[in-house]
């Protein structure tokens, strides 16, 4: 094992091959094979800016995916894993929302008159009802006023007649009789 500025400038940079593929063009076809080499540890941000730079591409227009030889999305940053020529990962260079077919976003106005209409009459019908009910609900809250009412009446009959009982007795010293609270 070697150490010192030979060993550590093996390290630093990786060989990876990719094959370009520019479906941004609408051409699925490899068009081109390239070996670039990225510094370990690097930023995505700067590997895509040398991934770009060696295929002349601009990066403000399209976007890349990278795939192993499976077909599966690898991240593209400074710890990618070294390949082969025999096996480069496929380089994808696409638009911006190219897979993304946009659906009109306007909605039919009948649509809405019919959904407002619907939501208009369950109102319409709703107050209605409410109409109907109005003087069952009021008799009920009489009735149940009526209930407090009487019930507040007893508990204020029955502490009228504990005060009466406790104002009837005074203090002799000692109690005769138990107290009542």
């Amino acid at each position: 094992m070697e150490s010192g500025p030979v060993a550590h400038a093996e390290n630093a940079h990786v060989a990876v091959w990719f094959a370009l593929k520019r479906l941004d063009l609408n051409d699925h076809r490899v068009i081109a094979l390239k070996e670039v080499h990225i510094p370990r540890g690097t930023k995505m941000t700067t590997v895509r800016q040398i991934v770009a730079r060696s295929f002349r591409l601009d990066i403000a227009q399209v976007t890349f995916k990278i795939r192993n030889s499976q077909g599966f999305l690898i991240p593209l940053n400074g710890l990618i894993p070294v390949n082969t020529k025999q096996m480069p990962y496929v380089l994808e260079v696409s638009r911006y929302f190219q897979h993304v077919n946009a659906k009109p976003r306007n909605i039919a106005t009948t649509v809405i008159n019919s959904s407002l209409k619907s939501r208009l009459q369950s109102v319409v019908r709703r107050i209605e009802r409410l109409e109907e009910l109005l003087p069952q609900i009021k008799q009920k809250q009489n009735e149940k006023m009526d209930k407090d009412i009487e019930l507040l009446n007893q508990k204020m009959i029955f502490l009228h007649k504990r005060m009466q009982m406790a104002e009837s007795y005074c203090w002799e010293g000692m109690f005769k009789r138990a107290p009542l609270w």
